[in-house]
């Protein structure tokens, strides 16, 4: 008789704890789903600041200097986002931002004003990319502002936007 309760109270004791590791997680995949929107939103968030300080009236200096900031929050972001989807995707296009703010001369060349080619390109991508995140990291139909998704499956946007990102990094760094 003793062994019987001894091996049903064993039982109990197993299912208790898996019952507790279950609540356990899901509040963690709860954290982890606020920590990842959070930065998603300040993400994107620090891509439009981005966007509008390289087309704003300020000085070149001064906009580099901004923009040397932005980057560091955007990395910063990026960084935390990957961490905790265990992905390389933001921080890898972070990089290749990094690279082309590297070279401020072949941005901001013009002399009359006018926005140059490399600038609008690079508009266009921040936009591009906003779209990308939020197409990718954001579940579908749901209300509101949306709420961020940890189990992406699809990351064909992502990865076909890294692509052309590199590809302009590339050709960008290479002009003279």
């Amino acid at each position: 008789m003793v062994k019987k309760w001894g091996i049903l109270g064993l039982a109990l004791l197993i299912s208790i704890y898996a019952i507790y590791l279950q609540i356990e997680n899901k509040e963690l995949e709860q954290r982890l789903e606020i920590i990842s929107g959070s930065n998603l939103f300040l993400l994107s968030n620090s891509y439009d600041e981005l966007e509008e300080t390289i087309n704003s009236d300020k000085q070149n200096a001064e906009i580099i200097s901004d923009v040397n900031i932005i980057l560091k929050t955007i990395r910063h972001h990026s960084s935390t986002i990957d961490t905790a989807l265990g992905r390389d995707e933001l921080k890898t296009i972070f990089y290749k931002f990094n690279e082309i703010f590297s070279h401020p001369a072949k941005i901001y060349t013009s002399v009359d004003n006018t926005k140059t080619k490399e600038l609008i390109e690079i508009t266009d991508l921040i936009q591009e990319l906003n779209n990308s995140i939020t197409s990718t990291y954001y579940k579908k139909d749901y209300p509101g502002d949306g709420k961020a998704e940890l189990y992406i499956k699809d990351f064909g946007k992502m990865d076909a936007y890294i692509e052309r990102l590199t590809n302009y990094t590339k050709e960008f760094t290479q002009k003279k």
